[in-house]
């Protein structure tokens, strides 16, 4: 994968965060804490913590990359 493509899939975790966020705001606001809000909320976090963990293992890397060169 090149740089490029993974920043990409790190944008897009964190942007599908904010939507499943979004929708468990939505959700909740409308009919309270049922079974698509808890999911909603299950998916956000998900995509929240993916994107992080990747972007911090990329920038990780990309350190390591400096530091040898």
């Amino acid at each position: 994968m090149t740089e490029k493509q993974i920043m990409f899939q790190i944008i897009f975790k964190y942007a599908f965060s904010m939507l499943f966020l979004f929708f468990t705001i939505d959700s909740v606001g409308t009919s309270g804490w049922g079974f698509f809000s808890y999911l909603f909320a299950l998916f956000a976090t998900k995509d929240f913590v993916q994107g992080t963990r990747m972007a911090a293992s990329f920038y990780q890397i990309k350190k390591g990359k400096k530091d040898k060169q």
